[in-house]
């Protein structure tokens, strides 16, 4: 925007960091007859230090626009743009109403007072245009909840599946320039499908614009998600037909509120790397319950994965049914680093759609693939399923697929009960076949309405076969994983 109405001017300093300061605030006079709004928000970032996030709410409350900081450290000028004819990355286009609207300033990293100035200019419509203004405004404002383009909702356009019942392979975590991702969507979409992917979740930070991107491709199935980043976390929400308010640093707004709203949408909620630094799960006044996914793959997380395995295990064998699900956190698919395919999560769908891949997440018949396939049936129940056990008796199936000699662990409540190596046949499923028992005590003892057991299996490169270190002690990490099966539970009689 040149030129325009100056709305606000603010030349000051960040207030002393504090426990209980997220978010900065500023009222926003927008007067009839606006046609657009820009909002530029300049400081010096000091990666870690002083992260300052710029969010434009208009006067109902309705998310207007966010934008990030990516990037090293040094002078940032993020900017807001929003009209009805237009928006910027991260913004969504529509109608000015008049009236008080707020800035948001989002504190991510405040661990120091720094100078920042932030201002915002409106352009007038033009006289000539006020009737054609006024009528589209009409319009936009009764229907806020369907166009795509409007941050409240988008409309129901059912895409005939990409396939059938089956296998489909995905990315769960990703970034386009909506957010601070380096690339568009359509180069997202485009990695993905060359990584030979059938599903892909752009998870942007905090907005929902990315939506009206997806649009364009009918031969992936594409999912309507975003990324929740609170200060004291971040999870994914994936399935959505609207707009979350992610914004829970603040009072009377919780990860409860979050995860009731994208259920009732039936949505998904997945904890990320949550042994991530400041990027950690700190939110612990969220239940469990109230999560559904948690990333136990992370492709740039390293050994912290180890730690969220552990997390995982810990979650089950207190009896809550979180599902593991893998995800690359790509922000740049041409970077090698973080392309898109070397960590997958790979669900079982009644059909290739958003729904399906939805429905086949919950229901928990899900695998981790980092270089090898994997399937378990105990008892004959699937993954995410839940087997009888007749007399106590367990038979634990497994499959698996590898294009290098492998190991297989078997687990049960996190604990190991079996190591066996499988044959060297490249490309070739086979089966290994563990028994086990389980008692009425059993039952008795689990934490919590876990009501028995539950196994699981993992996939590890075989260190080789004369290495008796690694059979005494049965090592296993983040950089030995091949693929992880999602838990069978099991109740045995009596």
């Amino acid at each position: 925007m040149i030129g325009g109405t100056e709305l606000l001017s603010v030349t000051t300093t960040l207030p002393e960091p504090a426990f209980d300061l997220h978010y900065l605030h500023y009222p926003l006079d927008v007067p009839e007859g606006v046609s657009e709004l820009e909002l530029v928000l300049e400081y010096d970032k000091v990666v870690d230090v002083v992260q300052i996030y710029a969010v434009l709410l208009e006067p109902d409350g309705t998310f207007r626009g966010h934008v990030q900081c990516p990037g090293g450290p040094g002078p940032r000028r993020l900017v807001i743009r929003v009209g009805a004819d237009g928006a910027g990355p991260g913004c969504v286009a529509g109608p000015v109403p008049a009236g008080r609207w707020t800035v948001r300033l989002d504190l991510d990293r405040h661990k120091a007072a720094a100078p920042y100035t932030l201002t915002v200019r409106a352009a007038q419509t033009p006289a000539a245009a006020e009737p054609a203004r006024g009528a589209a405004t009409g319009v936009a404002r009764g229907a806020a909840a369907e166009p795509a383009t409007r941050p409240g909702g988008r409309e129901a356009r059912p895409r005939p599946p990409i396939g059938g019942p089956g296998w489909y392979r995905g990315e769960l975590h990703s970034h386009s320039a909506h957010s601070d991702g380096r690339r568009p969507v359509a180069d997202l979409v485009r990695a993905a499908k060359e990584a030979g992917l059938g599903f892909l979740a752009v998870t942007d930070h905090f907005t929902a614009a990315h939506w009206l991107d997806l649009d364009a491709h009918d031969d992936i199935v594409l999912l309507h998600s975003m990324e929740l980043t609170s200060h004291r976390g971040h999870a994914n929400l994936h399935g959505l037909t609207r707009w979350v308010d992610t914004y829970v640093d603040r009072p009377g707004h919780t990860m409860v509120d979050v995860a009731a709203d994208v259920h009732e949408q039936g949505g998904l909620v997945c904890v990320n790397h949550a042994f991530s630094g400041d990027q950690a799960w700190r939110r612990f006044d969220t239940p469990w319950d109230a999560v559904d996914l948690i990333e136990i793959a992370h492709l740039q997380q390293g050994a912290n994965n180890d730690a969220q395995i552990g997390l995982w295990d810990r979650l089950l064998t207190s009896g809550h049914r979180v599902i593991g699900v893998a995800g690359s956190d790509c922000h740049d698919p041409a970077d090698p680093g973080q392309a898109l395919g070397q960590v997958v999560t790979v669900v079982y769908a009644d059909e290739g759609s958003e729904r399906g891949i939805v429905e086949g997440l919950r229901r928990g018949r899900v695998r981790v693939w980092r270089g090898a396939d994997i399937d378990t049936r105990v008892n004959g129940a699937p993954m995410g399923g839940t087997a009888a056990a007749p007399g106590g008796r367990v038979q634990i199936d497994v499959d698996v697929r590898a294009d290098e000699p492998v190991v297989v662990f078997v687990l049960r409540d996190g604990l190991l009960i079996n190591v066996v190596p499988a044959a060297d046949k490249p490309g070739e499923w086979q089966r290994i076949t563990v028994e086990d028992r389980i008692t009425v005590e059993d039952r008795l003892a689990a934490p919590g309405d876990h009501s028995g057991a539950y196994y699981r299996a993992e996939v590890h490169a075989d260190p080789g076969r004369n290495d008796p270190q690694f059979w005494a002690s049965s090592l296993r990490d983040h950089g030995s994983l091949r693929a992880a099966g999602n838990p069978v539970w099991v109740r045995p009689d009596g």
